[in-house]
This record gives structure tokens, sequence and C-alpha cells, in this order.
């Protein structure tokens, strides 16, 4: 039980002692990448959605838990093992430096092929920016495997996936604030409207009656549609035109003149 305690104070100042080393080497750079990127017309959220199908568009509880378990603790553990542990483990210093560069042009080399659209220039440019960035990110990551603190280098990496998935989660969801209070207001219609009802064919309306108000006749006049008939006539093709159009009659409108 002693020596647990004594880890876990170990690691915790190993991750005090790497915090500068963090924020010089993963921090600072990202920001230069992001600014650079965004100079040249690729915006980073829009690269992330497009590269993480993790992240469905309805957010849900079961997806962000997956997104969560896959993205901070599984890609970290099995990349820090895979391309700095067990290389290190086997091969030394070397083996660490070897597994760190394969580590490196793997994420330029997968991300690529989601900006087929953009120019050559604006794809050499994001090889550059994208390269740049993990090479200072494995720097620190090795630095701590040769330094005997692999355990910290999991967790900074755990860490640092963690807070950026969970800030693309965030963008999907959203909580109501504690501090505010929401009103739902119920809209009220400004008048009761009938829909017309439109009819192929109508009656002639009768002639409104006049009506008196205060001693004067008033003449109200509804529109009325004109009255509409089908007029049969005759073609005057022959039977072949008649046949091969299927016309055997055409259909007019004529208006009924008011007697």
């Amino acid at each position: 039980m002693q020596q647990f305690i004594v880890d876990g104070w170990t690691l915790l100042y190993q991750l005090l002692y790497y915090f500068p080393w963090y924020v010089a080497l993963v921090l600072v750079p990202m920001a230069i990448r992001v600014t650079i990127e965004r100079a040249a017309g690729i915006r980073p959220e829009t690269f992330e959605s497009r590269i993480t199908p993790l992240l469905p568009i309805d957010m849900s509880y079961e997806a962000a838990f997956r997104t969560i378990t896959i993205t901070v603790l599984y890609y970290p553990l099995f990349e820090e093992l895979l391309f700095r542990g067990l290389p290190y483990l086997f091969f030394g210093t070397m083996g660490v430096i070897i597994g760190s560069i394969v580590w490196v042009v793997m994420h330029p080399a997968w991300q690529l092929q989601y900006l087929s659209s953009y120019p050559l220039r604006t794809k050499l440019l994001f090889t550059a920016t994208s390269t740049g960035y993990y090479a200072a990110n494995a720097a620190f990551y090795s630095m701590m495997w040769l330094n005997g603190a692999g355990l910290c280098a999991i967790l900074y990496h755990i860490i640092h996936n963690g807070w950026l998935t969970l800030g693309d989660i965030i963008k999907e969801i959203e909580l109501p604030a504690p501090w505010k209070k929401y009103r739902y207001v119920r809209k009220q219609p400004i008048a009761d409207e009938t829909p017309r009802i439109l009819r192929l064919f109508r009656r002639k309306a009768k002639e409104p009656e006049p009506r008196k108000e205060d001693g004067i006749e008033h003449n109200e006049e509804e529109d009325v549609l004109p009255e509409l008939r089908f007029v049969v006539k005759r073609s005057t093709r022959s039977l072949n035109d008649i046949v091969d159009e299927a016309k055997e009659f055409m259909f007019v409108k004529r208006k009924v003149k008011n007697k």
C-alpha cells in the first residue's frame, strides 16, 4: 500500500514536471498549425467533422460513450505501446525514434484523403503543418519514455485526446444553463382564416340583395368566377393523324355571355 502511494505521488510529480513541455511541444504547435491552416482556407471544424466518423450529427448517450472509450482510452494506450513502448523495450532509443517517425507519418497519410478537393499547394502545406505538429508531439511523448515515465506519457496522451474529444461532443449537444429560466411561449394566431376551396365548376351566384345602413341602400357585388363550359369540337384532321396522336376531340374553353 505504501509503495502504491509513493508511485501515485511520483506520477503526480511527473505530470506537473512535464506540463511546461506539454505546453511547448503540444499546445503551441497546435495553435501555430491551426493559424496557418485557417489562413490557407482549411477550417478545423469542417475537417474534423469529415474525418471523425465516431461523432454523428445526432449525438446520443451511446454514441458519446463509444467515442470517449475508443478515442480517449483505446487510441492513446494502443499507440503509445505499439509505437513507443514496445519498440523501446526491444530496441531501445532507436526503436522509439523509428516508431515515432512511423506514428508521425501515419497521421497526414490517412488525413490527406479528405482534402482531395483542395489544390496541390494546399495539400503540401497541410502535409508540412501536420507533420510538424505530430513530430513535436512525438518528441514530447518520446522524452517521457526515454526518461522512464512511460505511464506518464500514456496519461498525457489520454488527457490530450480527452479534452479534444469532449470539445467535439459539447459542440453536438446543447445543455441548458442552470442559472437561466426558460419560458415556453405559445404563439397565438393573428386571425382565424378559413381556406378557400377551389372548385373546377361553380354555379353562378345569385345577385346580392341590397342592404340598408342608416337608411341608405348599399349594393355589394361578390367576386364571382365566370361560368365555364366545355365545348366539344370534332377535329378536321385525317383518321391517321387521330390514331397517331390519340386525339379524337379537342377541348376548348369558352365564356358564357351574360344575358
